[in-house]
């Protein structure tokens, strides 16, 4: 593994930081210890040190969690509705506010949005990802534009999209105070930007601590308070018009379990983490739980709609 580099915050540039958490790879297994510290200036938090694109790449491999295959290729109905009933959310969202028009999803994987998002038939679609295979399964799948880049350096004519989403994307930005600069400069005026990212005030947080999902070392570089990221929008003319914890709970609670079961070896929450996805009885038993803690802002993602001025 290369050696780990420091780099200041995104937000600020200060160097100045307090260590908040710190662990291995409880995703996927691969090597390397990591830590998540807190500006003191402005306190986002930051993985620093960290390692750079061409070794981070190698931590996300083939059967990723937002590579997994699209609808179709699922044969097992609960699984299926539970994979599709999450982007059928999300689209309904950006349907309330742009219901037409041209649409760029940023990280877009394996499609999974994109898909819910075709079936609509309504917008006129695109996405982007750097990972090369994904970018070619999703465009052969779906038979629309996806660019194999990143969004920093995605070359468009600016006010060129009327709604640009990051599903879970947001994290994984080394610079994403430049990627949302970006983001502002492409959309057209009234345009919308939709992003989820990890939500700081989760319950779960508090709940699993450094087990906790939203931290997901090392691939989650920067993790927004929700005040400090409400200034970044507006820093960059896109005012936040609505927050909400939309989807994500139900999958995101079951890697809970399977990062605790990992970091204490609890045999309680590896069975949990192995059987809940398919598990109606988990379901059943979580689904007013989540809903109202969800209803209250204290999921474990945070969605924000900002419209561009």
């Amino acid at each position: 593994m290369s050696p780990l580099t420091d780099h200041p915050c995104d937000f600020c540039g200060s160097e100045a930081a307090t260590l908040i958490m710190s662990g291995p790879d409880l995703l996927e297994g691969l090597p390397g210890h990591f830590q998540f510290v807190r500006c003191e200036s402005c306190g986002l938090l930051r993985q620093n040190p960290r390692l750079d694109w061409e070794e981070l790449s190698g931590y996300y491999p083939p059967d990723y969690v937002s590579h997994a295959s699209q609808i179709a290729a699922q044969t097992r109905g609960l699984k299926r509705f539970g994979q599709r009933y999450g982007h059928w959310k999300r689209v309904r969202l950006v349907a309330k506010y742009k219901p037409a028009g041209r649409w760029l999803d940023v990280g877009c994987g394996s499609g999974l949005n994109l898909q819910e998002a075709h079936f609509w038939n309504q917008w006129e679609l695109s996405g982007l990802e750097p990972v090369t295979a994904m970018a070619e399964y999703t465009s052969q799948q779906l038979g629309i534009p996806v660019f194999n880049t990143t969004i920093e350096n995605f070359s468009a004519e600016a006010e060129s999209y009327d709604i640009i989403t990051l599903w879970d994307v947001l994290e994984h930005l080394p610079n994403p105070s430049e990627a949302i600069s970006k983001i502002s400069r492409l959309l057209k005026p009234g345009g919308i930007l939709v992003l989820s990212t990890p939500n700081l005030a989760s319950l779960d947080r508090r709940w699993f601590k450094d087990a906790w999902i939203g931290y997901d070392l090392p691939r989650h570089l920067n993790l927004f308070p929700p005040a400090l990221l409400n200034e970044l929008l507006k820093k960059n003319g896109l005012t936040p018009i609505r927050s909400v914890c939309l989807a994500g709970s139900h999958a995101a609670l079951l890697l809970d379990f399977g990062f605790l079961h990992r970091k204490t070896g609890s045999a309680l929450a590896g069975r949990i983490a192995g059987r809940g996805g398919e598990f109606l009885p988990y379901r059943l038993l979580t689904f007013l739980p989540l809903w109202v803690i969800d209803h209250l802002k204290m999921g474990t993602n945070i969605t924000v709609v900002a419209r561009k001025d």
